[in-house]
């Protein structure tokens, strides 16, 4: 497996220094490297990306808000001169975090973490459908036709292109019984598909119809 990788980072010279790594091994392929971090989150959000090697401490915005403008999920591994991001950065479930100066051993080594993930993953086969509780029965909700889910109170509604359910339940407990591939928690009482995601502006996430 070879992994589909963009590197981000204010500085040219760290740029230089990720590519000269991913030079040296076949198992990523280092597609795009870039200083402004929007070209980058456009880029990511419309390409299939395995892994991002990001920098944190940027001027126009930070690698952790960053983080969080993606929609097309990518592994993170985070590179930094700071360590005092690191708790952080395993806030947004970073895969590692990589000190600079950092050397290639390092380097290969989340290289290899990001391996190991990505086929962990694609092992996982996700279900079809899945059953909820709706009052007295059981509701039969197909997984690719779930656009969003949104907290109401005690309850999540499931909205489907089939039709919305009211399940009594946590948005937290929810989120655990999704494929994270799958499903992203956007707000604290959001959880959009990420295959009906048409569009990001600002603070907004729009679903298409």
């Amino acid at each position: 497996m070879t992994l589909r990788c963009v590197a981000i980072d204010d500085e040219p010279r760290a740029l230089s220094v990720l590519g000269n790594h991913a030079s040296r091994t076949e198992l990523v392929d280092l597609l795009e490297s870039f200083v402004d971090p929007f070209a980058a989150i456009d880029y990511i959000n419309s390409n299939a990306v395995d892994l991002v090697f990001l920098d944190i401490n940027m001027p126009e915005i930070d690698g952790l808000r960053l983080v969080k403008c993606l929609t097309n999920k990518p592994l993170i591994v985070f590179t930094t001169a700071h360590s005092e991001y690191a708790i952080e950065s395993y806030e947004v479930e970073a895969l590692d975090y990589l000190l600079k100066p950092f050397d290639y051993t390092r380097f290969i080594a989340a290289v290899h973490k990001a391996k190991a993930r990505r086929e962990a993953e694609a092992q996982v086969v996700p279900a079809a459908f899945l059953f909820v509780n709706t009052g007295n029965q059981k509701q039969r909700i197909v997984v690719d036709e779930l656009q969003y889910l949104v907290s109401e109170g005690n309850y999540v509604r499931y909205v489907a292109t089939s039709g919305s359910y009211l399940v009594r339940a946590s948005i937290k407990d929810t989120l655990r019984s999704l494929s994270p591939a799958a499903f992203m928690q956007v707000h604290r009482s959001y959880i959009v598909a990420l295959r009906w995601v048409d569009k990001i502006e600002e603070s907004s996430v729009f679903i298409a119809q």
